[in-house]
């Protein structure tokens, strides 16, 4: 870089809101708060990250508690502050805070929605909950990597979970390029099941 300037951080000066848990969307968050972005990573009380999974993911990151049942007002303060929020809970579980993508971009035109999820947004398993491991079953990755005796197996990574992370913060860098020429709210979605 000229000048002693540091590396080039393409998502710098962007404020993201974390709300995420255990590996791919928190992958996606450390990724842009590596590629610059000022990320808040939001739990609720009495439920942080384990610390195992907030070493790994947390780095790059400011890290904050907050009930969205009972402070909804520091809520809407940090959401009127944001460009992207990032959520990874089943669809429609954020629902009921107001915190579906319609409603958020209502309140903050022009914000930036990443939703991750397990089996994507619509089909009759989207309301469900599910992780890398259940995704792996579902299609056919543990019959692929079963052992010898036919049990079945797991790649040698929670790879879902990474590769799907890493694909909703580029899906966050494709929306804000487009957005920067078109202007308005975007919505972006990423699924363990579709990765695998």
């Amino acid at each position: 870089a000229p000048d002693g300037a540091g590396p080039l951080l393409p998502a710098s000066g962007l404020r993201v809101l974390d709300l995420t848990r255990v590996i791919a969307g928190p992958v996606a968050t450390r990724t842009l708060a590596l590629l610059g972005a000022d990320v808040l990573r939001l739990d609720r009380p009495g439920l942080p990250e384990l610390p195992d999974q907030h070493t790994d993911t947390g780095f790059g990151k400011r890290s904050a508690l907050l009930d969205l049942v009972t402070d909804r007002e520091g809520f809407e303060e940090l959401l009127a502050g944001a460009d992207v929020v990032v959520t990874g809970y089943r669809p429609g579980a954020l629902d009921r805070f107001g915190l579906g993508a319609e409603a958020l971009a209502e309140r903050r035109p022009g914000l930036v929605v990443a939703q991750l999820s397990a089996w994507g947004a619509t089909g009759p398993w989207a309301g469900r909950r599910g992780f890398d491991s259940l995704v792996q079953v579902a299609t056919g990755i543990a019959h692929v990597e079963r052992g010898p005796e036919g049990r079945p197996g797991a790649l040698p990574a929670q790879a879902l979970d990474h590769g799907t992370g890493y694909l909703l913060a580029a899906g966050v860098l494709r929306a804000l390029s487009d957005q920067a020429e078109a202007g308005g709210s975007r919505l972006v979605r990423a699924a363990l099941a579709r990765t695998a």
